[in-house]
């Protein structure tokens, strides 16, 4: 009979052989950025090191989709990431060579080797492992967070949750019931289309239907990565928050809260129970969380973790110090007919501001998106009244959802400049990749046209430039341009709708965080 560590040494690695084969597709997580993660932290009146000079350590860190452009960011901060499959390590370092980046480290090793050689880390970021390692290794995962992270500092640890999880056990193991009856080669392929199949024909009115109507357009979507290791993981255990909590707190680690300041909010994720939440909780701040978890149904946490004991408190003012990000999709919308009253919103999530004078420097704060704003820039000429009434604004958005905090800064242009220039990192991803990330950390798709132009957005060319450089390229025939006859020959026509395609394409960069500060 096999021993219990013989046995995990097999699981690991399968696990190393399930990532080289079908690598995880990795991009930037906003909310794992450590300037955010220390907001969190002064959020809830703690200490947290200088994010920008901190060092940061990434568990599972894949190709290094999160953890490269945060270095990029943060140069003066010293990052390591590390992850079970050389293939991926491999495509991460060649990817660390062509940006240049000589302060972050990409190592192919299991995180039970990390040890005190590798020092202490300020913010710990462990996304996507702990619901899919062996039970022994989730011990020795928190272990190895209570060993490695600074005294003072903050580690994010995501996994999946009960009981709303448990909805997902439906997909998991319908999909490897359907993968046992097919071709191996074949099943994420076979996957998806039992997906379409079930989402149109499983009966509506039972909970297994709905289940499967509300979920399965979005399994379908998932890439073949997402289905290997979601779905067909030998080890994908979800448990309950209060297990979670029970065992960081054996190894001296405390939940300070989500990655997500909305997600600490039963008034937003369980709106008609947060009356019933608190009453059932008694004060109990750990009570609270497993209700919100079975009134709300959410499957998936991100939970902040830091070391037992710190009361550190953070006086009030330095929430002020904070940078205040707007999601790009916010709205605002003033009534006409009634002076004072204001509505941010985006998609589902409204929120009203009633008799409030506001307003003006919430509009400030959408003027500067993409970049972001601390209070200072929205105060100018308010009094102590007015400014207390901002903040609160500002606070009661960010719990919404509908802005974050960080302690550092989104520098990039806050208007289109006269010669635009797109940061390097995106640059040197454009020139073989569809993919790049912003400045404000997010993930971004290039559009076609976008792509060919952005080694062009170098600070050099004013926009006509790039018009005419267009121009060229479709003149070379490394362009073209369709319209409804086929290809565009005319050149009034080809450089009248080139204009408009360089328009659009430097608006989407800058919009979306891209462009530098000129």
């Amino acid at each position: 009979m096999p021993s219990e560590n013989s046995s995990l040494a097999a699981a690991l690695d399968r696990t190393r052989r399930s990532y080289d084969d079908t690598p995880y597709v990795h991009a930037p997580m906003m909310r794992s950025h450590p300037g955010r993660l220390a907001a969190q932290a002064v959020w809830r009146g703690r200490a947290a090191p200088d994010a920008a000079k901190a060092r940061v350590l990434e568990i599972g860190c894949a190709s290094g989709g999160n953890l490269l452009p945060l270095a990029a960011l943060m140069p003066d901060a010293g990052f390591l990431g590390v992850d079970l499959s050389p293939v991926q390590i491999a495509a991460g370092e060649a990817r660390r060579r062509r940006y240049g980046l000589a302060n972050v480290e990409l190592r192919a090793d299991s995180f039970e080797a990390l040890g005190p050689t590798d020092g202490a880390f300020d913010y710990i970021i462990c996304h996507g492992v702990y619901s899919w390692i062996p039970e022994p290794l989730r011990e020795s995962l928190m272990r190895v967070i209570a060993e490695r992270l600074a005294p003072d500092g903050v580690a994010m640890v995501s996994f999946n949750v009960l009981p709303g999880w448990r909805l997902f056990q439906i997909a998991r193991d319908s999909m490897l019931l359907h993968a046992r009856m097919g071709d191996p080669a074949q099943r994420a392929q076979r996957t998806r289309e039992l997906f379409t199949r079930l989402a149109a024909e499983s009966a509506n009115k039972h909970t297994y239907g709905k289940f499967w109507r509300d979920e399965a357009t979005h399994m379908a979507a998932g890439g073949d990565a997402y289905l290997a290791h979601e779905i067909f993981e030998d080890s994908n255990a979800p448990e309950t928050f209060a297990d979670f909590a029970g065992r960081a707190g054996r190894f001296g680690l405390d939940y300070l809260g989500e990655a997500a300041a909305v997600a600490n909010n039963e008034a937003e994720l369980a709106p008609e129970g947060a009356q019933s939440i608190r009453a059932l909780s008694e004060g109990d701040r750990l009570k609270r969380e497993s209700y919100i978890d079975i009134f709300s149904g959410r499957s998936f946490r991100e939970a902040l973790l830091v070391h037992s004991g710190r009361a550190d408190a953070i006086a009030e003012p330095a929430l002020e110090s904070l940078h205040y990000i707007p999601a790009l999709e916010l709205g605002l919308a003033v009534a006409r007919d009634a002076p004072g009253v204001f509505r941010l919103s985006i998609k589902e999530t409204e929120l009203f501001f009633q008799d409030s004078r506001a307003e003006p420097a919430i509009r400030r704060l959408l003027e500067r998106r993409p970049a972001s704003s601390r209070l200072a820039d929205l105060v100018e000429g308010a009094d102590a009244e007015l400014r207390d009434e901002i903040r609160e604004t500002l606070r009661i958005a960010v719990e919404a959802g509908l802005l974050a905090a960080s302690t550092l800064p989104v520098d990039c242009a806050v208007q289109l400049d006269e010669r635009p220039k797109i940061w390097p990192l995106a640059a040197i991803d454009a020139a073989d990749s569809d993919h790049t990330a912003t400045l404000r950390h997010s993930a971004f798709t290039f559009a076609s046209f976008q792509r060919l132009l952005a080694p062009l957005v170098d600070g050099t060319r004013t926009r006509d430039e790039l018009v005419a450089a267009a121009v060229d390229m479709a003149a070379k025939g490394e362009l073209t341009l369709n319209g409804p006859d086929g290809p565009v020959t005319d050149p009034q026509e080809l450089r009248a709708r080139l204009a408009t395609a360089t328009d659009n394409a430097l608006a989407g960069l800058w919009r979306n965080g891209l462009l530098v500060v000129g």
